[in-house]
């Protein structure tokens, strides 16, 4: 039988001198050097070529996936069964709005919603009730947008639960009780009292509810880079566990207790290493406390970047999130919830959502996404870059506890002070043309129709506030 098309065994191939391959690439280059086209990620060099043999390549050991270190994903089987939570984002204002959104994302594909309590402008456990109206709670997980009353909407959610009689082994969800990532973002007191430890009581020994959410988006938002992104969810997450630990709570179900939420970009390679970084990382914290088993695999929720959409032909941000989604995917994360299109605009439409539901229903259905465990392992590139972020994270997480802390960071304005260099770093990179927003600061279209939406509540104004790269140049793309 001919074996044309077979590749030949590995150990018959012969690798390319890398000094032959420079030869050509200079060849090609009217003079400048490989060495030119060398980039970086948030400081950190992404040279044009890996390979094995790299004596600059950084080794580390990756582990297999549902083991430690985790850097490969917090379970052996990962999504294979059913795929990762798909979850939506609900901004409708008013109760019977966000239900009518609630309903349609659940019979449409949605495998879990996650409310806003402040943009949909809740104000007791009857407005969560009015919300939630005909959704099955024993069979839907829901999660809560961390809000400047983080705990009283966690209660209205465990309310919500007794009344309609679920059990507490039916009950999931995440409810959202996140202090310094609210005071990062709204300006509330950057502190951790007792009513952290008063929230899980209340939840009981159940693993499926997460009492306690460490949301690192405040500081993507604000423009902060990858390392300092896991770096401050880092600080924050140890800041829980000495709360919880020091109220008698043990570190197991204190790490149990807790899950994380990144952002995730069009930079598809920064994003999965970002999230295989961040569970090394939580790794080595859960170690260190002691902990042993499962319980060090960092549960990770991906929410698309609001810093990356587009008011100015929003229809680009269709390919931004479709490419975050598929990262975040690619990278192990156990929840999704995408941006729809127009949500820089105002609040997403019915054709926004469906969208952004359908993007990830094709990533999961059609182009099996969640049928392999950690598909980008291995690739000396993003084992490379895990590394590297890793490694820097690490060293930006310890200054901030030699610096008191997380709480104490987020009041002295250490982090704010970061987040503004960062930022106008990224612009100048923008005014110089060195990076590009496609539709905006290149290809912008004259005869662009703008689209009108709903307006969303005001920016929340705390020490960290987020700045979209756009919004600089969006008025001279209308011009």
């Amino acid at each position: 039988m001919p074996d044309h098309g077979v590749p030949p065994p590995t150990d018959e191939v012969e690798l390319t001198d890398s000094a032959v391959w420079r030869d050509l690439a200079m060849e090609s280059l009217n003079g400048d050097t490989v060495e030119s086209l060398t980039s970086t990620v948030d400081g950190i060099p992404v040279r044009v070529l890996y390979r094995s043999d790299d004596s600059g390549m950084v080794k580390s050991e990756v582990g297999i996936p549902g083991a430690s270190p985790y850097t490969r994903g917090g379970s052996a089987a990962a999504g294979l069964a059913g795929g990762w939570d798909v979850r939506a984002l609900v901004l409708d204002a008013g109760a019977t709005a966000a239900n009518t959104s609630v309903l349609d994302e659940l019979g449409s594909g949605s495998t879990s919603v996650l409310l806003d309590p402040v943009a949909i402008g809740m104000t007791d456990t009857a407005d969560l009730d009015s919300t939630l109206k005909g959704v099955h709670l024993e069979m839907v997980p829901v999660a809560l947008v961390p809000g400047p009353q983080c705990v009283e909407s966690a209660g209205w959610l465990v309310d919500l639960w007794e009344a309609r009689g679920i059990s507490e082994e039916d009950r999931s969800g995440d409810l959202g009780v996140d202090p310094l990532g609210v005071a990062a973002r709204h300006g509330t007191p950057a502190e951790v009292d007792s009513s952290i430890v008063e929230v899980l009581m209340r939840v009981g020994e159940v693993g499926r509810v997460r009492a306690v959410s460490v949301d690192s988006t405040p500081y993507s938002d604000a423009g902060l880079g990858p390392s300092w992104e896991v770096a401050c969810s880092l600080a924050t997450g140890v800041a829980y566990l000495r709360a919880l630990e020091e109220s008698g709570v043990e570190v197991d179900r204190a790490l149990g207790s807790m899950a994380f939420t990144f952002s995730a970009s069009a930079d598809q390679f920064t994003t999965i290493a970002k999230f295989r970084a961040a569970r090394r990382c939580w790794d080595r914290v859960a170690a260190v406390c002691g902990a042993g088993g499962s319980d060090r695999a960092q549960v990770q929720r991906a929410v698309t970047s609001t810093a990356m959409v587009t008011r100015v032909d929003p229809w680009v941000n269709m390919l931004r999130v479709t490419v975050a989604g598929f990262a975040a995917g690619v990278a192990g994360a156990d929840s999704v919830t995408l941006h729809p299109f127009d949500s820089a605009i105002g609040r997403p439409d019915a054709f926004g959502r469906r969208m952004a539901r359908n993007t990830q229903l094709l990533l999961l259905e059609e182009a099996n996404l969640a049928r392999m465990v950690d598909p980008a392992g291995g690739s000396w590139y993003v084992e490379d870059l895990t590394e590297q972020l890793a490694r820097a994270a690490w060293e930006r997480f310890t200054s901030i506890e030699v610096a008191g802390g997380m709480a104490e960071s987020i009041a002295n304005g250490l982090i704010a002070a970061e987040a503004e260099v960062a930022c106008s770093a990224r612009q100048e990179k923008l005014v110089a043309g060195d990076e590009l927003i496609i539709g905006v600061t290149s290809f912008p279209d004259p005869d662009e129709i703008p689209l009108v939406r709903p307006g969303l509540p005001a920016i929340p104004q705390g020490p960290l506030v987020p700045h979209r790269s756009a919004a600089p140049f969006e008025g001279q793309a209308m011009l």
